[in-house]
């Protein structure tokens, strides 16, 4: 009988473990997921500005878009070259998934641009990666949604 009190002590000691563990692997899951959405916000705020996406951007980020994939060297100089002007529509995230796997982030959803003419949807996925202690897109799909 001694010896099944031990392998239940043993049993009862693995699953405490256990579950210390994936209580801190969800806690630093979610930590993740709210530090995608504070980037993904932020990368919305600052779109247009090429030095503040210098820092959100990985240096081998590529962007899908309608009919090219794009660098990040190319897409900062195109915003340099064509600044943009006047009034900034408004736009907001409407269902948005976040998932974290490990190193690695996915933000799937949609923007939702307001201007003077309607609203415009754009689905999209971004995919994020965890270097040298922070968050940075590596790769991005948008795919404009047709009007009704």
């Amino acid at each position: 009988m001694r010896s099944w009190d031990r392998v239940i002590g043993y049993a009862l000691l693995l699953l405490a473990l256990l579950s210390c563990h994936v209580s801190r692997e969800s806690k630093l899951a979610e930590k993740s997921k709210q530090e995608l959405l504070a980037l993904e916000n932020r990368w919305l705020q600052v779109e247009d500005d090429p030095v503040a996406l210098e820092d959100i951007l990985a240096s081998d980020f590529l962007h899908v878009v309608p009919g090219a994939i794009i660098t990040k060297n190319q897409h900062l100089r195109f915003l340099r070259e064509h600044p943009a002007g006047g009034k900034r529509p408004e736009k907001r995230f409407e269902d948005l998934h976040l998932r974290v796997y490990g190193e690695a982030g996915i933000v799937n959803g949609a923007v939702i641009e307001t201007t003077d003419h309607g609203e415009r949807k754009t689905l999209f996925t971004d995919v994020f990666a965890y270097r040298d202690g922070k968050w940075r897109a590596v790769s991005a799909q948008e795919l404009p949604v047709a009007a009704p």
